[in-house]
């Protein structure tokens, strides 16, 4: 097999490549020619990939896979199932399509890891003894391998380990791909997608490695020992490592202090272990978060049984705390709103905060003012309503005002009855769903007309006032039923077994409660009583009253993830999306969304 060819990389990737030559390829200065190792054209590599019963190190393997790789080419390979000890979990039986009776007539780990040494050191007729291992994520394959080898006292071949993972974390970071798991990497270099069986993920592995390689060319990566300077996490880096060692294997907020113990940084996970630990590897390149390291002292944290919780807290802890180092959620006063209002002759009114009893007159949250405008202006041209902020009295005729004279408003005020023009504004609010589907309509017909028109910087602006009125209105779809919610009980599935409770009043958490996994009825029921006692709770007087927009939004998509359970609801609340409304409108917001970016980092 040889690995297929990838489109060329873009001019953003050659630009990142080349900041990366200082990196790559300089050991130390006057160096002798030995020190540079074996050049990567005469390098054969070893491709291992193992699939387990798990991910802890009690955890068996149940099928090893290897492919020798010498000069593009494939020189042999290996798979075999691994007779296991204990069943395989059920979860990794529908990951993995491996199951009990297929491992049950396989050969036991002695003679399988016997056969895989035995072919790693084999000498091959098509290429030379094996220099590196390659794994995706090498530090799971070579700890399960170096675990096999101590316990049956046959010791693994010296070879320089390489971690396809933490290279194109190096040489592809994102935006380039989404993301580093190997079915991303596979895709982007024109690999089959990998199925989880231990040979299919060697070759995708095969096919990344030889991507990255190439790649890696323009940053200097030439010999055996560019790997060992490429992986290599500085020392000041890895000494902070001592700060998160004692820290949970649990969900939680963790925050980084200086000497003075002021924060630095706030962060949630769901592993607060493995979360901390990342910013001390290889993976970490974010040049603030180096800066942030090299500052901190301390780490503080704070356990919960869902990570939910812990990702509430954060957002309160950035917004209250104002870390130096967060760069997301930091202005949660960021959110507008757009009103339609009272008055003799109502308008479109930019608001940061909106009565209650106004919700049905809102639009919004928007996260920036320029998208707020946007909406205000297309919806006032679609809906004929007026733009001017002058208080008009009924009786007074309307002047002509600037903003008429100027042809961006229609002054709906001069040519129509108060009586008239309040019935128009109160239709548009009682038939909402109508009108804004009206106005979504027009806005890609008139879209359409610019673009056969060849006006197509028009058509842009048009395009991005209805991708901002889609967005804006998908999320008041999304939030409205938790705003106007009296009573809601809900229970998600903890990291560590039984449930967590969350009772929400208009949108607001008002109360939190957990019960053990295998914990008795009677004492799930009196949980739910207790919680159940806090209300009724007094309604707030204006929308979102007491919580952060953005923990809104989370605390809403969460009520539709698998797992979660509704417990009590409020008779008046209704957690329902129209069927034809925004928010179920996912692919137009999506293609609007990308027009918008068409020159974003895509191969």
């Amino acid at each position: 097999m040889n690995p297929q060819f990838f489109d060329p990389p873009s001019r953003a990737l050659r630009k990142h490549l080349s900041t990366l030559v200082p990196t790559c390829g300089e050991i130390a200065p006057q160096g002798e020619f030995s020190q540079l190792g074996t050049p990567l054209s005469d390098c054969c590599f070893l491709v291992v990939d193992l699939e387990t019963t798990g991910m802890g190190a009690g955890a068996e393997i149940t099928e090893i896979a290897a492919a020798r790789y010498y000069q593009r080419r494939l020189c042999g390979t290996f798979r075999s199932l691994v007779q296991t000890r204990r069943p395989i979990p059920p979860k990794i039986v529908a990951l993995t399509g491996i199951t009990n009776s297929m491992v049950l007539a396989a050969d036991p780990l002695e003679e399988v890891f016997s056969r895989f040494l035995a072919f790693w050191r084999a000498d091959h007729p098509d290429s030379p003894p094996v220099n590196a291992l390659v794994a995706h994520n090498a530090s799971f394959d070579t700890g399960f391998l170096r675990r096999a080898a101590e316990q049956l006292d046959d010791p693994l071949p010296d070879a320089l380990t390489v971690d396809t993972l933490a290279i194109a974390r190096l040489l592809l970071p994102r935006p380039f791909v989404a993301n580093h798991r190997l079915a991303t990497l596979a895709s982007y270099f024109g690999a089959d997608k990998p199925t989880h069986r231990a040979l299919d993920d060697v070759l995708a592995t095969v096919t990344v490695l030889q991507g990255l390689l190439d790649l890696g060319a323009g940053a200097g990566l030439t010999h055996t020992q560019d790997f060992r300077v490429l992986q290599k996490v500085p020392r000041q880096i890895r000494a902070k490592r001592v700060l998160g060692a004692d820290l949970p294997a649990r969900p939680g907020v963790y925050i980084f202090e200086d000497a003075e113990r002021k924060p630095l940084y706030v962060g949630s996970a769901s592993n607060l272990r493995t979360r901390v630990g990342s910013y001390t590897t290889l993976s970490e390149k974010r040049r603030q978060m180096r800066e942030m390291l090299a500052a901190a002292r301390h780490i503080q944290h704070i356990c919960f049984p869902h990570v939910l919780l812990a990702r509430l807290k954060e957002l309160e802890l950035i917004a209250r705390l104002n870390p130096p180092f967060n760069r997301a959620s930091t202005r949660p006063d960021k959110y507008w709103l757009l009103e339609l209002t009272y008055e003799d002759f109502p308008r479109l009114k930019l608001s940061k905060r909106v009565e209650r009893k106004n919700a049905s007159r809102t639009f919004g949250p928007f996260t920036t003012r320029k998208s707020v405008e946007r909406v205000r202006r297309v919806l006032s041209q679609q809906w004929n309503l007026r733009t001017c902020t002058q208080v008009i009295s009924p009786g007074d005729p309307a002047n002509s005002c600037y903003l008429e004279q100027l042809g961006t408003c229609r002054a709906p005020c001069r040519v129509q009855r108060q009586e008239s023009y309040r019935q128009h504004c109160q239709l548009i609010a009682t038939n909402r769903a109508k009108a804004e589907q009206e106005a979504v309509t027009s806005l890609l017909e008139k879209v359409q007309d610019l673009a056969d028109r060849q006006e197509f910087e028009q058509a842009a602006v048009v395009r991005e006032q209805l991708s901002a009125l889609l967005r804006a209105e998908a999320e008041r779809e999304l939030l409205s039923p938790l705003l106007a919610a009296e009573k809601l009980i809900f229970a998600l599935p903890a990291s560590s077994g039984g449930w967590v409770y969350l009772a929400l009043a208009y949108g607001k958490i008002v109360g939190t409660a957990f019960t053990c996994a295998n914990a008795p009825k009677i004492a799930v029921e009196k949980t739910v009583a207790t919680l159940a006692e806090i209300f009724p709770v007094t309604a707030p007087r204006f929308l979102a009253q007491g919580i952060l927009w953005e923990q809104l939004h989370i605390l809403a998509q969460q009520l539709y993830q698998p797992g979660t359970r509704i417990v009590q609801i409020s008779d008046s609340a209704e957690l329902v999306c129209p069927v034809s409304g925004m928010l179920a409108r996912t692919q137009l917001r999506q293609k609007l969304a990308q027009a918008q970016k068409p020159f974003s980092f895509r191969r």
